[in-house]
């Protein structure tokens, strides 16, 4: 009985002593995924019961690994690496690397990151070794960003070279390709090859500017005589908006937008500012003046295009009746009688690159045409 009892003792101890091994072992475990990573490895070779423990942490924490990113859009390597010859990261699940700067511990890319998105980091150390970890930008609060198209207006003519997108958040960039299709109503079929590949961005990641391909817009050129032109005058379109496209906050569209294009006849003359409207106010005021064109532009360019010298105001745009800007300058000071004048910069371009100094084709064999006056003068009675 006693011998019996004393294996039972010696069990009981034994068991208690290998729990309280794992106890130490997970402790230190838990501690080393909290660590370096070259002590983390080590411990992980000597407590190797722990092995699937130590995968399920590196997995779950891959942030611990390295490298962290912090709000300043700046990734910062975090582990005492010695000798640090290059380093390159990608998106995860892309081949290509992200372009920015690196000085070291501290790399910048070149287009902001993207919340939730996991980076794959590769360094090269001067010991001829390599080290290669994954790194993730956390999320953020939940606010959805939304889209529109400008101009608001689906009257566009049918060799219209630009439009854009104008997001309430910043977005990702690089991707527009893979979000934004040009559909036709009748079919759903996507006009293939529709847009010029260059992605142009506001600084604050807010606008995209939308390109059509030019070859393809500019008459008896190669593309458009070969494919023929992006927009048909007459015929109906969809610019759609994938939902999938995130801000640099990591959240979604959510839902897919289709921005309704009918387009007219191609417009192939330069913006004629004697043909638009002006209407003045009255002297000791603070109406605006207000000007109307007889045609489309983008309402944030012309906004910027138009100027009255040496009188400080606020000056904005919008489109009217879907095929009109109106501008409106409001002055800080009443207006004083007399003359004054508008000045509009030469190369304000109209939806189809056509710019007070000269359409965007020309016919070479006729004489060239003549600059149009970038002068509006507005008499201002008391």
């Amino acid at each position: 009985m006693r011998t019996e009892n004393g294996k039972l003792a010696t069990a009981a101890f034994a068991c208690a002593s290998r729990q309280f091994d794992v106890l130490i072992s997970l402790r230190f475990t838990l501690r080393a995924a909290f660590g370096s990573l070259s002590r983390f490895a080590r411990l992980s070779f000597q407590f190797s019961v722990f092995s699937p423990l130590i995968l399920l942490l590196l997995i779950t924490f891959p942030h611990l690994q390295g490298a962290s990113i912090n709000e300043a859009n700046s990734l910062t390597i975090t582990q005492p690496f010695s000798g640090i010859e290059s380093l390159r990261v990608f998106a995860k699940g892309s081949s290509q690397p992200l372009f920015g700067t690196f000085r070291p511990p501290v790399f910048v890319p070149a287009i902001p990151f993207v919340r939730g998105q996991i980076y794959e980091v590769e360094l090269k150390l001067a010991n001829g070794s390599e080290s290669k970890f994954e790194v993730t930008f956390d999320q953020a609060a939940h606010v959805v960003p939304t889209v529109r198209l400008s101009p608001t207006s689906i009257a566009i003519p049918a060799n219209t070279l630009k439009l854009y997108l104008d997001f309430s958040k910043p977005m990702e960039e690089g991707v527009f390709l893979k979000h934004i299709t040009l559909q036709r109503q009748n079919t759903g079929e996507e006009v293939a090859g529709a847009f010029r590949e260059t992605e142009l961005w506001s600084p604050d990641g807010k606008r995209l500017t939308i390109m059509f391909h030019p070859g393809r817009q500019k008459t008896g050129v190669n593309l458009n005589l070969d494919e023929g032109p992006v927009l048909i005058a007459g015929e109906g379109y969809d610019l759609v908006v994938s939902g999938q496209w995130r801000s640099t906050a990591g959240i979604a569209l959510g839902r897919e937008s289709a921005f309704h294009l009918k387009p007219i006849a191609a417009d192939h003359e330069q913006p004629d500012p004697a043909r638009w409207q002006i209407h003045p106010p009255k002297a000791g005021t603070l109406a605006p003046i207000v000007v109307i064109t007889n045609e489309l532009f983008d309402p944030q360019i012309f906004a910027r295009a138009l100027q009255v010298p040496q009188t400080p105001g606020k000056a904005e745009a919008k489109v009217i009746d879907l095929q009109r800007v109106e501008w409106r300058f409001t002055p800080e000071q009443p207006w004083k009688p007399g003359e004054h004048r508008i000045t509009i910069d030469p190369e304000l371009e109209d939806l189809a690159g056509n710019n007070l100094r000269k359409p965007f084709e020309v016919d070479l064999t006729v004489a060239p045409p003549q600059p149009r006056s970038n002068v509006l003068k507005v008499q201002i009675q008391p």
